[in-house]
């Protein structure tokens, strides 16, 4: 499955998911363990359900571009390290609406070389040329920080 598609930086057009949509099932699944819903932000290409229970605390992330869903460990919303994890038993009811992404999916490494204004990317990938600027002027390191991004 390809991952690195065009448009899923948020860059440029790209079919959207509904954050509407994301955050009625998150609710509807997680009721009262969702502390807190992010989506929409300027400069994030995702939306955030974070989750919290007495010993289980975790982040759902949701592309806004395709419907790549990801988990992490805990972690603070100011800081752009995310840690992807998996959660298969959080992740079974999501299948149906979305393409869960593995942690090694999303920590393979983003290889790419640059001359001028010439960027060439070792990662299978359909990513316009002024999104692979963008990557790497934020210097993103893995196909994780590509989808899941705070570019602005």
């Amino acid at each position: 499955m390809l991952i690195l598609r065009y448009g899923v930086t948020g860059f440029y057009p790209a079919p959207s998911v509904s954050k509407t949509e994301f955050r009625d099932l998150c609710y509807s699944l997680f009721r009262k363990k969702i502390f807190k819903f992010i989506g929409g932000e300027t400069g994030k290409s995702f939306y955030e359900c974070i989750i919290k229970e007495k010993d289980d605390n975790f982040h759902i992330l949701l592309n806004a571009q395709y419907p790549f869903l990801a988990f992490t460990a805990p972690r603070k919303l100011d800081t752009h390290d995310l840690p992807f994890i998996e959660i298969p038993e959080i992740a079974k009811p999501l299948n149906q609406f979305y393409e869960i992404l593995s942690p090694a999916q999303l920590n393979e490494p983003f290889i790419y070389t640059k001359k001028g204004r010439k960027i060439r990317v070792k990662n299978k990938n359909k990513l316009h040329h002024e999104e692979l600027q963008q990557i790497a002027y934020w210097e993103s390191k893995t196909v994780g920080e590509v989808v899941f991004n705070f570019y602005d």
